[in-house]
Formats: C-alpha cells, sequence, structure tokens
C-alpha cells in the first residue's frame, strides 16, 4: 500500500511551505521517524520526520519548490509494492507509466544527485540550503561550530573561495532575499508607514540589578541549574510591568485595540536565517529562573534552526536586548501588531553624585518605543517609569 508524503502544516497561519531539501533519495529504505526532508516557511526552518516506513518510490516536488500546505510532494511503498494512487492540485489520478500524474512526477524530478551529497554532515539547516543550492558537497568542509557543525558562514566562506556568489558589475555581488529576510522586510515597513511610533529614553542605575543577579547566580549554582542572565530578569521585571500597566500589553486590528489579559513576551534573537522573535507565554506566571531556562531553550532551537511552530508568534509585547553588542542607545522598530517594544543598552559605568561624593555608577539605557495611536505620550512614560524603579529597588 502506498503513502502519499503530504507538505506539513507547521503553524495555524501556514498555507504553503518551501522543500528545501530531501534528506532521502528515490529507492532509499525509510523508518517511521527518519529526518525526510527540510521544509521552509516565512518563520522556520524544519526538518520534516516520515511518518510510515516503507520505501521512498518517488519524488513528485523536487528541493527549491514552495507549495500549498497538504499538497503530495512524494510517495513511500511497502516492500515490492508499486505506488497505488497519488492526489496532485488536480484531484486523483491513478499512477501508471505514461499516466499525466507519472509524466508530471518526471517533469519535476531532480536531476540526479540533486538530494545532495555530504547527507549525515552535521549542519545547521540554512547552511545545508545554500550549499545544495550551489551543488556544494558539505563532506569537503570543516565545520566551526559546536562539534564540528557547519554554518552558514562556513559555506558561505567555501563559497568566497571558489568565487561564489559571482561578482556583480561595479563590485559587490548579489544575494538572494530568503524568505525570513523577505518576512522581517515587509513586517519592518508595515511597522513604520502603518503606526505613529514614538520612543521615550531613560538611563537607569542597574548597581541594585547586578548585585540581584550575582544572588541568583548563587542559588541557582547551588542547586546545580543554569543562573538567570539579565535578559530573564529584565523579562520578569517587564511582565510585572506590564500586569500593572496592561494599555501596554495591547494590540491593534481592524481599527479596533484589543487589551490582553496574557503577557507573551516576545525576545528578538539574532540568527544566522535572519531576525526571529522567540515567545516567553505567560511571562508573568514564571519565576525567573523558569524564564532563563526556556529563553536559553527557544533560543538554542532558533539557532538551530529548529524552532517549533509555537515558539514563535503571538506576543503581546516585545524585549529586544543589544548591550552585547556595546550599543549604549537604539530606537527599536515596533513589532506589529504590538502596541510596545522594549530596547536595552549597554551597562556602563558613569560618573554620578551619591551621598556628597562623585562616584562610578553603573547605567543602563532603556528605550521605549509605542504606537502613539493607542498609548498616549504620559501612559507610555508611566510604563518606562515603572520598570526602571522596579530595576532600581530590587533587592540585592
Amino acid at each position: 500500500m502506498s503513502t502519499e508524503i503530504l507538505m506539513p502544516k507547521l503553524g495555524l497561519n501556514m498555507t504553503e511551505g518551501k522543500l528545501v531539501q530531501w534528506l532521502k533519495r528515490e529507492g532509499d529504505r525509510v523508518e517511521r521517524g527518519d529526518l525526510l526532508m527540510v521544509v521552509e516557511t516565512d518563520k522556520i526552518t524544519m526538518e520534516a520526520e516520515s511518518q510510515t516506513s516503507g520505501i521512498l518510490d518517488r519524488i513528485i516536488v523536487p528541493a527549491g519548490r514552495t507549495v500549498p500546505v497538504a499538497t503530495v510532494v512524494g510517495i513511500i511503498v511497502g516492500e515490492g509494492e508499486a505506488p497505488a494512487e497519488i492526489r496532485l492540485s488536480e484531484g486523483t489520478v491513478r499512477q501508471t507509466e505514461g499516466s499525466p500524474a507519472r509524466l508530471a512526477s518526471q517533469s519535476l524530478k531532480s536531476p540526479a544527485g540533486e538530494a545532495g551529497s555530504g547527507r549525515g554532515v552535521p549542519a545547521s539547516p540554512i547552511a545545508k540550503r545554500i550549499a545544495h543550492d550551489h551543488g556544494l558537497d558539505l563532506s569537503t568542509l570543516k565545520g566551526t561550530g559546536q562539534g564540528g557543525r557547519i554554518t552558514q558562514q562556513d559555506v558561505e566562506n567555501a563559497l568566497a573561495t571558489k568565487g561564489l556568489p559571482a561578482v556583480v558589475p561595479g563590485g559587490g555581488q548579489d544575494m538572494p532575499m530568503d524568505a525570513v529576510r523577505a518576512l522581517v522586510a515587509q513586517r519592518m515597513m508595515r511597522s513604520v508607514l502603518g503606526t505613529a511610533q514614538v520612543t521615550l529614553h531613560a538611563e537607569v542605575d542597574v548597581g541594585r540589578l547586578l548585585a540581584f543577579r550575582e544572588r541568583l547566580k548563587g542559588e541557582a549554582e547551588s542547586l546545580g541549574r543554569q543562573p538567570p542572565g539579565l535578559t530573564a530578569i529584565l523579562t520578569a521585571i517587564t511582565a510585572r510591568a506590564l500586569r500593572e500597566h496592561l494599555y501596554m500589553n495591547s494590540t491593534e486590528a481592524n481599527g479596533l485595540i484589543h487589551v490582553s489579559q496574557e503577557i507573551h513576551i516576545g525576545q528578538a534573537v539574532d540568527t544566522e536565517r535572519g531576525l526571529l522573535v522567540v515567545v516567553v507565554r505567560n511571562a508573568d506566571q514564571k519565576s525567573i529562573q523558569d524564564t532563563a531556562e526556556e529563553l536559553a531553550a527557544l533560543r538554542q532551537r532558533a539557532q538551530e534552526g529548529k524552532s517549533k511552530p509555537e515558539d514563535l508568534g503571538g506576543s503581546t509585547f516585545t524585549l529586544t536586548n543589544l548591550g552585547m553588542y556595546d550599543v549604549d542607545g537604539f530606537t527599536p522598530i515596533l513589532n506589529p501588531p504590538e502596541a510596545g517594544i522594549l530596547g536595552v543598552g549597554r551597562i556602563v559605568e558613569k560618573v554620578a553624585w551619591r551621598g556628597g561624593q562623585v562616584v562610578a555608577q553603573p547605567m543602563m539605557t532603556l528605550s521605549l518605543t509605542f504606537d502613539h495611536r493607542l498609548v498616549d505620550g504620559a501612559p507610555a512614560a508611566r510604563f518606562l517609569q515603572f520598570v526602571k524603579v522596579a530595576i532600581e529597588q530590587l533587592e540585592e
């Protein structure tokens, strides 16, 4: 009995997906649970597992094609069996020699070996895709990632050595805009053109914050757990501020302001594929330690291109931290349709007057961008002030 391989639906809003790479070739034995193909949406890249065991009899949709969800992309048959019926976009047809279905599948077949040499080589999904698109054998590369994993930079360095991508007249090079980059571009333009963005800045004394982090670090290490970082602590403080100022936890849709009772804080994460926003759901109901461990898992999956559909989307407010890049302050762009985003700068010692003396005090700049259509300046300022005071009054 033959089984149709369908383009999976990886999220509620997913309507189509790009079949980036086949991880098996026609004629290969496939076991249930084996990694079968790499699928890319506008948010994530995931390795899809086979839902059945058998022989990969036919690849109908080759790597590089984008098709609607539930489209038949391949056929798996049992040992010694021939394919029965497959479902194409025109309907259900019988798969026989010379039939339109077989001719269509043959016309869509990949060239010999397109499934990619270097299969089984540890590499990030984006590295695999770029290597596949340029016919680069991953087994010839030495990975610089964790455990020898091949990264996007490794592949790009190899292509540069080979002279790819081609240099265009006048210098420089043309680079394709992948799905994530295109989505970020679309959302940023929608954000800037479709909202009334205002940014407020506030300097914060973080002496108590640093002492608080050290105390949590000692407690976590004594329990053998991962110590919370500053972002986890700031996420917890921001969640508490949102609970006290729910108007900042609002979104806009069709001319209506929706104030959510659930607080889901998005975290901007820099990945090889571009900017992704992972989401800590119900952040106000979680301890700082639990938030830290969840953030670590979310970031790791995002950076490895293995984010789950529920990891992304649905945030009600966003936090973005550029302090690790020595950025003092910046103007974050709203993540539509949210009303606000809080930017975090680096910690730097500044001269301050304390108790009649000049002292060096660790300071940090917070930058709150808000949509003035949804929130006025004074309420937004009160929210930022709450965050500032909460940080400065932490118990050491």
